[in-house]
């Protein structure tokens, strides 16, 4: 076994903790520790594969969405408006259907219910101000800022906003086709330019999905332990679409980015890992078949004469990477000529 050459497995074991390695005995159906840990080893690899790939969906979500949301409406720091009516919003419905609630809060500028003090029989009660969730989000990018001696600049609190608070943007509560501060159909298109039919519950959901899988990477849990069943197969099933719905979000975004995580191999990579066969060559119950040399030299030639050919002509090149494989390895990978 690779994995375990020239090293104690026991000693492995005793640092990595039995419980951890048996979530591995399971997946893989084993008792062999050996195995055990050729499979902790995937799950390292997968996690590390999908962190470049949620981070990326982050970067350029954040970045969509606050470009588009400041061209319309006219100010960099747009989601002072936007959360301030939307939170004004949510009171307004929570003191109805609670009336209780203005005797512990107060909205600033929203009547009745703006008063800081009120009487309650003959006692005088200072009110706490309410604010919306997202709200509170947004102050405490204030205070970590103004901790680190940074400034409230709109690109300072775009870039430190967390995941979460990008997800909540996408709730109905900010949907309107008539509330002037409404992210939602209006930025829709911005945010989104390559995809003409994509809509807010639809990102929604996705989001919610990618923010799951997210927490456990970034928390460095087994990414794989989110599948419906727990097996290679389960993992398969239940990962590969993620991938691929995150790959449609990338694309609805920029299709330079997704040809760029084409061409780095980083989508190829992931759908490799969470191939089961792939899983068991971890884990050291499947061995990759023999090399056949005359076969990888003749489709490495066939590519090369295929890309001379190409780069003499005025045809289309080809867009994306072609990658060689052999006994579910990939041996090379050959980039679009220039």
């Amino acid at each position: 076994m690779v994995f375990t050459h020239a090293l104690s497995p026991a000693e492995v074991q005793k640092a990595l903790s039995a419980a951890r390695l048996s979530s591995y005995e399971t997946l893989i159906g084993t008792t062999n520790l050996d195995q055990s840990i050729g499979a902790y080893i995937w799950g390292l690899e997968l996690n590390a594969a999908l962190s470049s790939l949620l981070s990326m969906i982050e970067v350029l979500l954040r970045n969509s969405l606050h470009s588009a949301a400041t061209r319309e409406f006219g100010k960099p720091d747009w989601y002072s408006d936007v959360l301030k009516y939307q939170g004004d919003k949510i009171w307004v419905h929570k003191v109805s259907a609670d009336p209780l609630l203005a005797q512990h809060y107060y909205r600033r500028n929203v009547a009745p219910h703006n008063k800081k003090k009120i009487y309650v029989g003959s006692t005088q009660r200072s009110l706490k101000h309410w604010r919306s969730p997202s709200e509170a989000r947004i102050e405490e990018i204030f205070g970590r800022l103004h901790q680190d001696g940074k400034p409230n600049s709109p690109d300072q609190v775009v870039a430190h906003a967390m995941f979460g608070f990008w997800l909540t943007l996408f709730e109905a509560t900010f949907e309107s086709s008539t509330d002037r501060f409404a992210l939602w159909p209006k930025c829709l298109r911005a945010v989104f330019p390559h995809h003409a039919t994509i809509t807010r519950a639809q990102v929604h959901a996705s989001l919610v999905n990618i923010k799951r899988l997210r927490n456990r990477v970034s928390h460095h849990e087994p990414a794989w332990r989110i599948a419906v069943p727990l097996t290679p197969a389960g993992v398969h099933s239940s990962l590969a679409p993620l991938v691929s719905e995150m790959e449609k979000m990338i694309d609805a975004i920029s299709p330079d980015i997704t040809q760029l995580l084409h061409n780095a191999g980083a989508i190829h990579k992931l759908r490799w890992l969470l191939d089961p066969q792939i899983i068991a060559a971890f884990a050291g119950q499947q061995t990759p078949g023999q090399l056949d040399l005359r076969k990888v030299t003749r489709t490495v030639r066939k590519i090369a004469s295929t890309a001379k050919r190409a780069a003499g002509s005025t045809s289309p090149k080809p867009s994306r990477a072609v990658h060689v494989q052999h006994g579910g390895l990939t041996l090379m990978t050959v980039l679009p000529h220039a």
